[in-house]
């Protein structure tokens, strides 16, 4: 059975994937803006500021998409659920979109995680598009800022 939205032409469907994606994003905006809303950047300043403290391992898990919350340096290009906010990442976002289309497998995002969630480092297209096909889940490399907190404390 095909993915939503699906024609069977990978790329085009990645391409849809992306417009839908975009769409959902204006949408949430609006919506935000008629309920007057803000944006909601989450960057936690304790991960900006234990960018330069000692780190643990980094262990490869699968990780809820529900519990990424943010990243650990703001952009412009998502919104805080990872929609495409510009048009600027099309590109990139339709080719991590055509490989996850055509099942190739692609390279664990990074991530730090806190008592709050998890926060992306690296893999923000990767997280987008897998939130928008649908997945649940995905594959990270899980650094535990809180270990790195504590040793650096101790």
């Amino acid at each position: 059975m095909l993915p939503r939205g699906a024609t069977g032409l990978a790329h085009i469907d990645a391409h849809d994937d992306f417009i839908r994606a975009r769409r959902n994003h204006i949408a949430a905006r609006m919506g935000r803006l008629l309920a007057g809303g803000r944006r909601n950047g989450r960057t936690p300043r304790l991960l900006v500021d234990a960018a330069g403290l000692p780190r643990g391992a980094a262990r490869q898990r699968v990780i809820p998409l529900d519990e990424i919350v943010g990243t650990v340096e703001p952009t412009p290009a998502f919104d805080a659920r990872f929609r495409p906010a510009t048009g600027v990442v099309r590109h990139r976002w339709e080719r991590v979109a055509l490989a996850h289309r055509k099942g190739i497998a692609l390279p664990p995002i990074s991530v730090r995680r806190t008592d709050d969630g998890y926060y992306v480092v690296d893999g923000r297209h990767r997280v987008s598009v897998a939130r928008a096909l649908g997945h649940r889940d995905i594959d990270a490399l899980v650094t535990d800022a809180r270990a790195a907190m504590a040793r650096a404390v101790a």
